[in-house]
């Protein structure tokens, strides 16, 4: 039953990362209708913030019993959702997009490291061979050696590594804040604090400027449930379940999802050597699993080997 439910969990993280792949294709198709980054990014978090709410409503009777201290820690978590995406919008802008998403799934080794820190828990042998697949894969498939590339700045890397960074803590603070609470309600109160500090960060001109009667609504819609809506919602229900080092190479399928999106959606050109990346991505998914899969295996015969009374 426990492996049930663990491999539900990972299948939930799975979806969630999914949903954040689709997003740059979404974003680029809003750019080329002349939305500013500031606009795409806030008219995003102020409509998940809104959806979430009144996904809530119904239930917001149940929240009585949740104390000013969990809100604050929800809304505290939540706040490293919206800088993921301020950071790495604005890391795009001074950096080759192919460099951008190489520099953001550098969480997939910080979700381990981070889980060696605060649980004290030493990676495992496939673990180590899980992240040095995705690390690879990463560089494949991103395209950065398909093609050239400007010289990265040291302000471009930065923003590019907080990106990661928070994307990490996002990961480890939905596995580890207020996990007795439902999903909707956890998820709601994150959003909360994702909106705040991209609101403050760039002011929500979209709301007068007539931006959203321009078709600006569209595209805020599709990416907060892409975006703010599903992923988090996910992530609080999977990755309480699973470990933070798992659940950041789980996090690395968002890549394939960009690419196949892109060659979809986009029509970009895509080269053999990105789909072996994608494949090199999976299979380290896979091998990330392998142990908690054999140890699962030697319990059960374990079991049937015991007489029974």
């Amino acid at each position: 039953m426990a492996s049930k439910h663990r491999w539900k969990a990972i299948w939930l993280v799975l979806l969630g990362a999914a949903s954040y792949g689709v997003l740059s294709t979404f974003v680029k198709l809003g750019y080329k209708q002349g939305f500013s980054a500031a606009e795409i990014t806030g008219s995003q978090v102020l409509f998940g913030f809104i959806i979430l709410w009144l996904l809530s409503l119904p239930k917001l009777w149940q929240m009585k019993g949740i104390s000013g201290g969990i809100v604050l820690k929800l809304i505290a978590g939540g706040t490293f959702t919206g800088l993921t995406g301020y950071f790495y919008y604005q890391s795009l802008q001074v950096l080759d997009a192919s460099f951008a998403v190489l520099l953001l799934f550098q969480f997939t080794w910080m979700g381990m490291l981070l889980d060696w820190i605060t649980e004290r828990r030493v990676p495992t042998l496939f673990q180590w061979i899980a992240m040095a697949l995705t690390l690879l894969g990463t560089v494949l498939a991103s395209g950065i050696l398909s093609g050239t590339m400007d010289s990265p700045g040291a302000s471009g890397i930065g923003l590019g590594l907080l990106a990661a960074c928070c994307y990490t803590l996002f990961i480890y603070f939905s596995g580890k804040i207020a996990t007795h609470l439902p999903a909707l309600f956890r998820s709601a109160w994150m959003i909360t604090g994702a909106a705040a500090i991209v609101l403050i960060l760039m002011p929500p001109q979209f709301l007068w400027n007539g931006s959203l009667g321009q078709g600006l609504w569209q595209w805020g819609l599709l990416l907060s449930v892409f975006g703010m809506v599903l992923p988090p919602f996910l992530y609080a229900k999977g990755a309480p379940l699973i470990e933070t080092g798992l659940a950041a190479v789980l996090g690395s399928v968002e890549l394939p999802v960009v690419i196949v999106c892109s060659a979809l959606l986009l029509h970009e050109a895509t080269h053999a050597v990105q789909w072996i990346g994608i494949v090199l991505i999976l299979l380290g998914v896979l091998v990330s699993e392998r142990k908690t899969a054999v140890k699962a295996k030697r319990k059960n015969e374990y079991t049937e080997q015991i007489p029974r009374k």
